[in-house]
């Protein structure tokens, strides 16, 4: 290797901007997060716009879904937000005395020091919940702008995708732009629609089977099995894990039983029988880039953040496999790439 002056210089000024950029990002990580979150809010909106557009004029149907959805958010965050309060209380007392009793019983549980991590993990739940509810209760502006931006998007959305996919000059290319963005959006609005309806089954089902079996907080215990759930193969099992070891350490093994068969029933059901059937009709997601987005989701933003970056991670595999698909579509179309 011979180093030379504009080498040497090429390397200085990749390192400065390679700083700029990573300062830019943690100062402004916080907006840019609102903002790729109102993207994302406004790719699942437009087609409910779209839909009442063919009816009313365009403008209604805009702020008729606009204050749909900030309704259903208010009183779905409001229920969650009391119900998960009141269940936090219930948890910090009988997960420990849970864990307690599995530990007087169980070796193995002696060992794992299962009382200090159950105890250490409802801290961090708790804090979480707490800190979740004084920002969202003093957060007002931040909701009326990220409105205002969701709404943005909607309006300006489609015109801007029309103004990049202006920019081919190669009508082939254009249009096969126009085809992939089109499949990206359908199919990852499709998957985020019925994992949104996979949760609530699960989360109900978890909840009410963990009411009928009177264990305390079965609300947070279907909503962490719900949640967890999302992530595909094995996330229904993770996710219920807090009900089995509160069934395990309150009540008798005949109910543990239960609770195991029908988390493992979930289980089974969405990976051999829904799972298929969704990666056929929308995307294959797969298990390790939802967990991994979702952590580091969760560590920039909390909550919305796993759920939000999770939510745009399909949006891009989606776009990913509408290429791949495009492309081995392409011979059998007649066009040849230039």
């Amino acid at each position: 290797m011979r180093l030379t002056v504009g080498s040497v210089a090429l390397l200085l000024t990749a390192c400065v901007l390679a700083l700029l950029l990573r300062n830019s990002f943690v100062s402004a990580h916080r907006q840019l997060g609102w903002a790729v979150a109102c993207v994302v809010v406004a790719a699942l909106l437009a087609p409910v716009v779209d839909l009442m557009d063919r009816r009313i004029p365009r403008w209604l149907a805009l702020v008729i879904t606009m204050i749909g959805a900030g309704a259903a958010t208010f009183f779905v965050w409001f229920g969650l937000v009391v119900n998960l309060d009141d269940g936090f209380d219930t948890l910090s007392k009988e997960a420990p005395r849970a864990a307690a009793s599995l530990e007087g019983r169980y070796e193995v549980a002696r060992e794992f020091r299962l009382v200090e991590r159950v105890q250490s993990l409802i801290e961090n739940l708790r804090g979480t919940n707490d800190a979740a509810v004084g920002k969202a209760a003093s957060a007002a502006g931040t909701y009326f702008v990220c409105g205002i931006l969701t709404l943005f998007f909607l309006v300006y959305g489609p015109r801007m995708l029309r103004a990049l996919f202006a920019q081919f000059g190669d009508e082939h290319r254009r249009e096969r732009a126009e085809r992939r963005a089109v499949a990206a959006l359908r199919n990852g609005r499709r998957y985020i629609a019925l994992a949104a309806a996979q949760t609530v089954v699960v989360a109900a089902t978890v909840g009410l089977v963990s009411w009928a079996f009177d264990l305390p907080a079965p609300v947070v215990l279907g909503a962490l099995a719900g949640t967890v759930g999302l992530v595909p193969t094995l996330g229904i099992v993770v996710g219920g894990l807090p009900a089995l070891l509160l069934a395990a350490g309150l009540n008798d093994w005949r109910d543990v039983a239960v609770i195991g068969a029908v988390l493992l029933v979930l289980q089974i059901v969405e990976a051999f029988v829904v799972r298929p059937r969704v990666d056929r009709a929308t995307v294959h997601v797969g298990p390790a880039l939802p967990a991994l987005v979702g952590l580091l989701g969760y560590e920039l933003y909390g909550i919305g953040g796993a759920l939000y970056g999770a939510a745009a991670l399909v949006f891009v595999i989606a776009w990913l496999d509408a290429i791949g698909a495009d492309d081995l579509a392409v011979p059998a179309l007649g066009v040849v790439d230039t």
